[in-house]
């Protein structure tokens, strides 16, 4: 994603151009990621008053389908490409989520999606969607923005779920040295991930959110975390029974916060059973 940031992003995070021009027609294949991706710098080349374009966009092949059934130029052309187009049933549609809508998407769109794709009731889920939560949540405390754009995929055949969420606002490591001013962006991000630490005085269940998702993906789960925020990166795996969590510096520079969750839905019942057996006080 970072070469493709660059193109429309300049060393200093402004706008290259008064006006960046989209051309779909070399595009041929997509992920979740980077539809998020995709969204994101969209956002965040409006939000400093460039102007966006997109072209050839038409064109009746499989990626735009995809991207047209997720509701992508619906959202930023105002109508979809091909009349026909609609969501699909392994998808969460791309949606621009507002601080005051997360519990809202959480609990009428994204959890019982969830449930629904592995055949879990919504209710065994409430571990995942705590975590959640507060990764939403951080929109607001993190980016200092209201909205961040999310998606998300099931790969039935592969036991995959992909769940991308992404802001456009300051970044981790901007907020994160408010407080630690001599740490580097990817030691701003690791800092971040620790349990305890907040860049607030005042935050409900203060530091646990981020953590708690990294713990319960990978140990239980086995899935990943992958956050990217300015010029670093985290990784989040599970290795040898223990959580492993890597800090890396990025080839690049992302504007804002990407959060990337992978889910193997072969282990998510394993969730659901400490959802039920674990009390969490706030």
């Amino acid at each position: 994603m970072y070469p493709f940031i660059r193109r429309a992003i300049d060393e200093n995070a402004d706008a290259r151009c008064d006006r960046v021009i989209f051309d779909f027609g070399i595009l041929s294949w997509i992920e979740p990621a980077g539809i998020v991706v995709l969204s994101n710098l969209f956002e965040y080349l409006i939000k400093l008053g460039a102007k966006v374009q997109i072209k050839n966009h038409t064109k009746n092949t499989e990626t735009i389908r995809y991207l047209d059934d997720s509701g992508f130029f619906e959202h930023y052309l105002k109508k979809k490409v091909f009349p026909s187009s609609s969501v699909r049933p392994t998808t969460i549609p791309l949606h621009l989520v507002k601080k005051e809508k997360v519990f809202q998407f959480l609990e009428c769109d994204l959890i019982p999606w969830i449930g629904g794709r592995v055949n879990l009731a919504s209710d065994s889920l409430a571990t995942i969607k705590m975590c959640l939560e507060e990764v939403y949540l951080n929109i607001d405390h993190h980016s200092e923005v209201k909205i961040g754009c999310s998606f998300a995929q099931h790969y039935p055949k592969k036991k995959l779920i992909h769940l991308v969420v992404s802001d456009f606002g300051v970044g981790i490591p901007t907020v994160v040295r408010r407080k630690l001013p001599d740490l580097d962006d990817k030691s701003a991000i690791f800092k971040a991930c620790q349990e305890g630490f907040s860049t607030k005085s005042n935050v409900r269940n203060r530091g646990a959110g981020i953590p708690n998702l990294m713990r319960y993906v990978t140990l239980k789960s086995r899935g990943t975390v992958i956050i990217a925020s300015g010029g670093g990166s985290v990784s989040a795996v599970e290795g040898d029974g223990k959580m492993k969590i890597t800090p890396r510096s990025a080839a690049g520079f992302y504007p804002g916060t990407f959060v990337q969750v992978i889910l193997r839905t072969d282990t998510l019942d394993q969730v659901a059973e400490d959802s039920q057996q674990e009390d969490f006080s706030w």
